[in-house]
């Protein structure tokens, strides 16, 4: 019989206990990369202006950082997952627990499949209002032909894929290793 030291519990309660104790940053100010880098995301889905405007925190929080109301209209946040398949059940997928919400500015339009180009925004911090998610360019469109953009590793089977796109290495962007892989390019 094998006999395992639990002495690593009290470390795995502090670690699930921890989040009840504070506010988790809203999805539209957060990443699991450094703020102000560039990170790649898949649409998923597109908000209504009114459905943006009934999520009273996330609509705050864009209207703290400058963006007028006006330009809240349809399409103009996004839900978008930054890692992809599968899972226990849907709730419990990667891709869905760790999407993101990106605001699309009117100069931008975002379809549900593509690939774009974030800039990760923070929470508030003292006197800032903080900084949203906001897409900075579409990278590929669903349906591109050749791929440019893709899920790695390349195998269907695995739950925690990552967005990649051939151009990253050569354009400075870096691949972010251990419990939330990414490839981003930092904010200098």
């Amino acid at each position: 019989m094998t006999v395992r030291s639990f002495s690593s519990v009290p470390l795995l309660l502090a670690i699930i206990l921890l989040p009840a104790c504070s506010t988790p940053p809203l999805r539209i100010q957060s990443g699991d990369v450094p703020s102000g880098s560039l990170r790649v995301a898949q649409v998923v889905a597109t908000a209504k202006r009114e459905d943006i405007i009934q999520s009273k925190d996330e609509y705050k929080a864009i209207i703290a950082t400058g963006v007028a109301d006006s330009d809240l209209q349809n399409g103009s946040v996004v839900a978008a997952r930054i890692y992809c398949c599968g899972g226990i059940s849907k709730t419990l997928s990667s891709e869905y627990a760790n999407r993101i919400f990106l605001y699309v500015p009117r100069s931008l339009e975002a379809a549900v499949g593509d690939f774009v180009e974030v800039r990760v925004g923070h929470p508030p911090k003292q006197d800032d209002g903080g900084s949203i998610n906001t897409v900075t360019r579409v990278v590929a469109r669903i349906g591109d032909k050749p791929e440019s953009c893709w899920w790695e590793p390349r195998d269907p089977k695995l739950w925690l894929r990552y967005p990649y796109c051939e151009w990253m290495p050569k354009e400075g962007w870096i691949k972010q290793e251990g419990l939330y892989p990414a490839w981003f390019k930092p904010a200098y």
